[in-house]
C-alpha cells in the first residue's frame, strides 16, 4: 500500500503566507488520510513539525517552513518504513537546520 505518487506538497520554495498555510494543511490532511486508510500511527514528531510549520508560515519564516515541508514530505513518503529508519523522527540535522544556534547544535554528537 503505497502513498499515491503525486507531486509532493510544497515542492516549490514558500514565499507567501497563504500558500504556505495551504501546503501545511495539505500535508497534515495527507497524514490524517494515511492514519485512517492504513492505520498509520501518526508520529509525535509529525504533529510537532506540522504545528511548527504553521507558526513559520504565519511568522514569514519561509526558509524554516521549507525545511519543515521537506521533512514532512519525507515522513509521509516513507510512512510504511520501520520507525527505526528515522524518517519521522526529528534528527539533529533537522533541528540544526531549523535553529543553528540551538544547544543541540552546539553539543557534540
Amino acid at each position: 500500500m503505497a502513498l499515491r505518487s503525486s507531486m509532493p506538497a510544497g515542492a516549490e520554495t514558500q514565499k507567501d503566507t497563504s500558500a504556505c498555510l495551504r501546503t501545511s494543511n495539505a500535508l497534515y490532511k495527507r497524514g490524517e488520510e494515511l492514519h485512517k486508510k492504513h492505520r498509520w500511527p501518526i508520529p509525535r514528531d509529525f504533529g510537532l513539525v506540522a504545528a511548527n510549520l504553521d507558526d513559520y508560515c504565519r511568522d514569514k519564516q519561509f526558509k524554516k517552513a521549507d525545511i519543515a515541508i521537506e521533512w514532512l514530505n519525507a515522513c509521509l513518503k516513507n510512512y510504511d518504513k520501520p520507525a527505526t529508519q528515522g524518517y519521522c523522527t526529528r534528527s539533529k540535522k533537522y533541528l540544526c537546520a531549523i535553529d543553528p544556534d540551538s544547544e543541540v547544535c552546539r553539543t557534540a554528537s
